[in-house]
């Protein structure tokens, strides 16, 4: 309960924020607009497409309601088209404006289903969602949004409120590791530099944005509002020891600790607040920032949400990325999902529009379409590869632990406030 009420304070304190969903549209509780007219393996202890054990162990009626619905099973669309038809419409909540295309295609290729949309920041969605909840309406039957603190797991998925779904024919081959939630996309954060200033990254250690020559010259996401930054500060704490080593390479000897430094991550934190951190409100102030212009002089580098590199491509940003050159990780996971709401009304058409959104089996649909841009990475192996994506696999991530993330952010957030000059 501790923790929870830490996690609240701060969401509160982002002022209903638009949620870390790159994309995200913050409105006041609206009314649902249609969407046509808007111009690998299961988990530890899981079967596959089940509830997870704590949501059972901690919400019987719920897990009862998921079995019911059929969430633990793998059925054809065209056995849940039938059903969904019978249900005739989806009310989908979602923190980013691509679902708009994708419910328009959804409901051309499933005539007889009207999509509801819903544009919500990831904050007020919760607000909203909970609120509906506990007073016995049940509106939602959908919510999309990213999970990277550990809070949708922990509040919400574990206790009984929004449901996994992992039909197995779409969800082969998936890390097991991502099973804690249905993801459809990966989306990491990277040093954003420009590629008219710098032929390349011009840093190759976190040490670097410590030195004096780098003093109010790099970006990083206001963690006020968004929570990018306490999470990575919490990976760090977590693998202090490799930030430990890291120092001793780059200035060739052993740290030493000050008085208000436990480790070598929270002295990092320290210098780092010292040394100038430039805070922007959202990622796309970051890469505008960075490389929003041509002929810009003496940019910042930026540290930033990895889709927003497509910025690039759309708008012809100049932007460059290496986030393989770092000996040690340069980032968290965090994962947009698509979760199940508890006792939804139209839980049928729920799952025929998550295997829509996922491309179905081959992954190859038009559904997951809008999300094959570069900085984006799809969580099923067989997905399309998109141009121009730095290889997944190469770039170094700090083990994913929301667990640990969902018990510690907050406190590293409040010693990075400590710490400011």
């Amino acid at each position: 309960m501790k923790q929870k009420r830490k996690w609240m304070s701060f969401v509160l304190a982002a002022a209903m924020a638009a949620g870390a969903c790159s994309g995200c549209v913050s409105k006041a509780d609206p009314a649902p607009t249609t969407a046509a007219t808007q111009a690998p393996a299961p988990a530890a202890g899981q079967e596959s497409g089940g509830e997870t054990p704590a949501a059972e162990t901690e919400a019987p009626a719920a897990s009862s309601w998921a079995e019911e619905a059929g969430l633990n099973k793998t059925e054809t669309v065209e056995e849940l088209y039938e059903l969904a038809k019978a249900e005739g419409e989806l009310n989908l909540y979602g923190c980013t404006g691509r679902l708009e295309n994708v419910s328009a295609d959804f409901m051309a290729e499933y005539p007889g289903i009207k999509v509801n949309f819903y544009d919500l920041g990831i904050n007020e969605m919760l607000e909203k969602f909970s609120r509906e909840y506990e007073a016995g309406i049940h509106t939602a039957d959908i919510l999309q949004l990213k999970e990277q603190t550990g809070s949708i797991s922990r509040e919400y998925i574990q206790q009984g409120l929004l449901h996994n779904y992992h039909p197995e024919d779409i969800f082969d081959g998936v890390n097991p590791d991502y099973l804690i939630v249905t993801p459809f996309v990966v989306e990491l954060d990277w040093w954003n530099y420009n590629t008219e200033v710098y032929s390349e990254l011009p840093i190759s250690s976190w040490w670097d944005i410590t030195k004096p020559e780098w003093n109010g010259k790099f970006v990083f996401l206001d963690p006020s509002g968004e929570p990018d930054l306490p999470v990575l500060l919490a990976a760090m704490v977590q693998h202090s020891d490799l930030l430990e080593a890291d120092y001793e390479k780059v200035f060739g000897k052993p740290i030493e600790l000050a008085d208000n430094e436990p480790d070598a991550a929270h002295a990092w934190i320290n210098r780092v607040a010292k040394n100038g951190a430039i805070m922007e409100t959202s990622n796309t102030n970051i890469v505008k920032a960075v490389g929003g212009a041509k002929g810009m002089t003496d940019p910042p580098i930026g540290y930033g949400v990895s889709s927003k590199l497509r910025e690039r491509d759309l708008q012809g940003f100049v932007l460059g990325v290496e986030p393989d050159k770092f000996d040690m990780p340069t980032t968290a996971v965090s994962f947009m999902v698509a979760q199940i709401a508890d006792q939804c009304e139209h839980p049928n058409a729920a799952k025929l529009y998550i295997r829509y959104l996922c491309g179905e089996a081959d992954h190859q649909g038009k559904g997951l379409e809008p999300f094959l841009t570069v900085g984006s990475y799809p969580v099923f192996p067989n997905a399309p590869a998109i141009e121009g994506n730095p290889d997944y696999d190469s770039i170094p991530k700090f083990d994913l632990d929301l667990d640990y993330y969902y018990d510690n952010y907050q406190d590293v957030y409040d010693y990075w406030l400590s710490v400011q000059p």
